[in-house]
Order: C-alpha cells, then structure tokens, then sequence
C-alpha cells in the first residue's frame, strides 16, 4: 500500500457517523489499546480559533521543553499537516522556518492506516457500526504519538464535540472552549444554545475550562448570554472549574502589520504575538492560563512561546510588497472579525479582495458582514472557487457580491475568475493599479492554491 491507497481507504469511510453517540471510535480505540491513555492531553474544541488556540498551546509546552503531540484540522497542502510531533525549542525553530517540520511521515501513515484499516473491519462485523472518516485520523494521531513517546497531546475535536472522535478523553489537562460562532447548523442545531450544548460536550467532570468569553465573541447579545448560559451549566454539572477570558483581561500595547504586544491586566506581564487577529491575545492568553495552572510551563517559557507561535492561512502575511494577507474566515463570525482586523490593517490603503466560498453556507450573510459599513475603501473583487463539489461558482459569487455592492457601482470592480491562479494575477493587477493590498479569504480550501499563486508570480 502506498499514501495514495492509504488516504483512499478514510476517502471511502462514512463521513458522519450513523448512531447518536461515541460507541464506533471507543470500541475502534480499545481494540488498537486504546493509545489515547498513554499521554495527557489537552482538548480544543468550539467554532473559530481552535487551531490558534492548539498553536500557542503547542508552542509554550515545547519551550517549556516538553515533546507534543499535535492533532489539527483541516489541512491546508497536506494530510500529514494534521498529525505532528515537535520536541521542545530546537523543533519550533525548525518548524518556523519550514512548517512541514514534525510532520508524520508517509510511511507512517500507510502502516497505521493499514492497522486502523483492518481494525475498523473489525469493528463493523462485531458491533455492525461504520467507522468514519475522522475516527480513522485520530486512531492514526494515537498511535503515532504513544510510538514517537509524546510527553502531551494538543488534540482539536473536527467538527462539534459531544459525537467527536477526540471525545474519549476521559479528563483532560485543560479543555480549551474557542470563540462560539454559527457553523456546520445542519449538523449541530439552528440556535446558539443548541451548538453550544454539542460544543460543551467535551467538558469533562472536574477537568478545568478555558473558555473565550462569548460576549467578546461578534455575537448577538441573546446568542452570547445563551451560548455563556450553556458553558456554565455545563461546568457546574460536570464540577469543571470555568475560567472566562476576554477582551477585558487584555491592554493591546501596539497593533500592526508586523503584530502586536499586549499586556495581561492580571499579572501585567507583556507579550507579543506575530499573529494578525484583533482576538488573538485572548487565545494566547487562555492558552497561557492552561497550561502554567497545570504547572508545566514557567513564565519565560510562556512569553517565548506566545512569541514564536505560527498558524498558517490565519491573517498570515505572504508578501509585504505588495501586501497580500490570506485569511481561512469562513463563517459569519470568521468574517466580521476579519473585517475588524482590515479596518486597522489597512492603514488607509484600499483593498482588493480575493473571494471564494462553499454553496452550503450563509454566503450571502458572510459577504454582507464583510463588503458593508467598512471602514476601509474597496477597490475591487475577484470572485473565484476553492478547489471542492461544495464551492459556490464564481459567477454567482460575483453576482451576490454586485447586488450587495450596487451603491458602489462604477466604484468597485467585480470580476469572475474560476481559476485560482488567474484570481491572484488579476488581483494582483487591480491591486497595483488601486495602490492597494490584496485580501483572499472565504475558506481554508483556498489557501494551497492562494499560496502557490503567490509564491509563483511574486517569488
């Protein structure tokens, strides 16, 4: 078997499980030993900021010389991205500079998914359930980390909690509550309350909770004291002991296109972080609360690793001349935080926004929170696909994104282009001839494609 068979047999898997509850992964896990008990972990779950939160999680642990497994989703070139291992400071250096540092290597993957493989064979002729596709990728993570002798694990759930393949964790070091926001409602529920119950179904009995304080969170006022509502039921119930962390557990010192400082209002200590997002400090600082509690990491190693963290396609920077931002928004939240972030980015220049978005989301009501009411000059948009049979075509988007633009008629131009690499050099264009800096967002499905491009024509 080689990678590409190796990713074929999870390619074939159900995607979602058919049975309401966890039965398929435990019985997969324990008959692989169960390998999830061999290391301490740390669990990430909720909507947006997960993979922040397990970056500046990972980074602080390794400086504080520990050796972490690290467990994220989706990936953005390739599948090994999601399953990595990274031994103290001389690892994040590497891993800095070259981001496929770490990662799980093919052979790996072909020998545990042929174990995983057979195993969840195995598991449907005993218990008559399908084992999906993403309780195959974190059976793969497990076994992996216990081989390569991981000190923890920063695990990301993929998509809910409650049902999710990482939720075998019986306490963890930490659960990690990210931003709440609405995403995947065919899945998890219409209303903020319903997403937040399957969310906070990773809160384990006594394991304590960091969570993103929900009015920090771009919600409705109802939706964040329901979504607040729901964390605390949750914690008193499982006797998890709830921390909130907010804007106003931060002083932002200075903001720019190079990245931020900012200081804890608790212990007035400062930091600094490359990470662009106006929210970002608040995933630093829940990660940083996490794990000095747990005692595994000291003040120095804390400040290093909030200042060495990294996490692609998360307002990262691919060139500063001109300046070209990629960012994975890809839901309503995701979207008005990335406008908050280009009203101060910006810096007066116009933008030209690369576009591409899935059919099977609230596009209409994600463009509208990121095109209206800005604070920044629009100088034009070049609406493409991401590179999936659930993108939304590039002529539609473009003309969803003239309707909701049409006062700018004349002003703004819109432009159709399917192709990725096409997209970038006519923005590219447009963005030289506006003075302006180039925005591509709508998706994480974007980014290898974006990244490419940019890499080819500017160098």
């Amino acid at each position: 078997m080689n990678i590409e068979e190796a990713l074929n047999i999870i390619d074939k898997a159900e995607v979602f499980g058919a049975n309401f509850n966890c039965d398929r992964a435990l019985h997969l896990y324990r008959y692989l030993g169960d390998p999830w008990r061999y290391m301490e972990s740390f669990h990430v779950a909720c909507t947006n900021g997960k993979g922040s939160i397990s970056s500046y999680l990972t980074h602080i642990l390794c400086q504080a010389g520990h050796k972490v497994g690290w467990y994220t989703s989706p990936y953005l070139i390739r599948f090994n991205e999601r399953i990595r291992v990274l031994d103290g400071p001389a690892d994040l250096a590497r891993y800095d500079v070259d981001l496929t540092t770490g990662e799980i290597p093919d052979v790996d993957v072909v020998r545990l998914m042929g174990v995983v493989g057979k195993t969840a064979e195995k598991v449907y002729e005993e218990i008559g359930l399908h084992v999906t596709q993403f309780d195959m990728i974190t059976a793969v993570a497990f076994l992996w980390f216990k081989e390569q002798g991981c000190d923890y694990a920063v695990l990301e759930t993929g998509l809910g909690g409650r049902l999710d393949s990482t939720n075998i964790l019986e306490k963890p070091i930490a659960t990690m509550m990210a931003s709440p926001g609405y995403d995947h409602m065919d899945r998890l529920g219409n209303t903020m309350a319903e997403i937040m119950s399957e969310k906070a179904g990773v809160i384990k009995r006594g394991a304590p909770v960091y969570a993103y304080n929900p009015s920090d969170a771009l919600l409705s006022h109802n939706d964040a004291a329901d979504a607040r509502r729901v964390l605390e039921d949750r914690c008193r119930a499982m006797d998890a002991p709830l921390t909130f962390v907010g804007y106003d557990d931060i002083e932002v010192l200075n903001y720019g296109r190079e990245g931020q400082k900012f200081r804890s209002r608790h212990t007035g200590r400062e930091y600094s972080t490359k990470l662009l997002g106006p929210y970002q400090p608040i995933y630093a600082m829940q990660s940083a609360l996490a794990v000095v509690r747990a005692g595994l990491a000291d003040s120095e190693a804390i400040r290093r690793g909030i200042e060495t963290t990294v996490w692609p396609a998360r307002l990262e920077v691919l060139s500063r001349s001109p300046f070209v931002l990629l960012d994975g928004a890809h839901n309503l939240q995701g979207m008005l935080g990335l406008k908050e972030a280009l009203s101060r980015l910006s810096d007066g220049d116009p933008i030209v926004f690369v576009l591409g978005l899935f059919a099977d989301k609230d596009y209409e009501r994600m463009l509208r929170a990121l095109l209206t009411d800005s604070s920044f000059k629009i100088a034009g948009i070049v609406a493409t696909e991401p590179p999936s049979e659930r993108k939304l075509d590039a002529k539609t988007l473009a003309k969803t994104v003239a309707h909701i633009m049409v006062h700018n008629k004349g002003e703004t131009a819109v432009i159709a282009e399917a192709d990725i690499d096409a997209a970038i050099e006519k923005a590219l264009r447009m963005a030289e001839e506006k003075e302006a800096l180039i925005c591509a967002c709508g998706s994480l499905y974007l980014a290898s494609g974006v990244k490419s491009a940019v890499h080819d024509l500017l160098g």
